[in-house]
């Protein structure tokens, strides 16, 4: 990941040996953090979804943004370190230049995926039996809004 905004490298750092889980599916929401170093694997229910050794790559967001529990298993396949936001919310309102780098990451998976459900989708379009239900599944999680989203008071004056 490129243009890692300054404020996570003013986040105090926090070390992971090989083995150790960084994050526990689901686990409750709480901390924010970034890989400095090293290599940590993710898995949701038992099932290795990537390896991850990019410096900057954020885990925990999504629990943190959606206040849910942690949606998969982030385990250290080396020794790791991460910066590590305590308070992510209060971290992103005081740094919207972080907010906007999560977004960004987001916004990459999210386009990833997409693209990935619609070789999906022309896979199995043409099947007349149950598989054909993967099309409509599909296309209505490509297509989901979440609508209940908490919304949090905005200060006043």
């Amino acid at each position: 990941m490129s243009n890692i905004p300054d404020a996570i490298a003013q986040l105090p750092l926090k070390t992971f040996e090989e083995g150790d889980h960084v994050i526990e599916e689901g686990g409750p929401p709480g901390q924010l953090l970034f890989l400095e170093s090293g290599a940590v694997e993710v898995s949701k229910a038992g099932l290795r979804l990537a390896k991850v050794r990019e410096k900057g790559a954020v885990f925990g967001e999504m629990s943190v943004l959606l206040n849910m529990p942690h949606t998969a298993t982030v385990s250290a396949v080396s020794a790791a370190t991460f910066r590590v936001a305590e308070n992510p919310e209060d971290f992103m309102a005081s740094n919207p230049e972080v907010a906007m780098y999560i977004a960004r990451t987001l916004a990459g998976r999210l386009d990833g995926l997409n693209k990935y459900l619609v070789d999906v989708k022309a896979q199995f379009s043409d099947f007349d039996d149950h598989v054909s239900m993967v099309d409509g599944v599909l296309g209505s999680l490509m297509n989901r809004q979440r609508r209940d989203i908490e919304r949090r008071p905005q200060p006043g004056p």
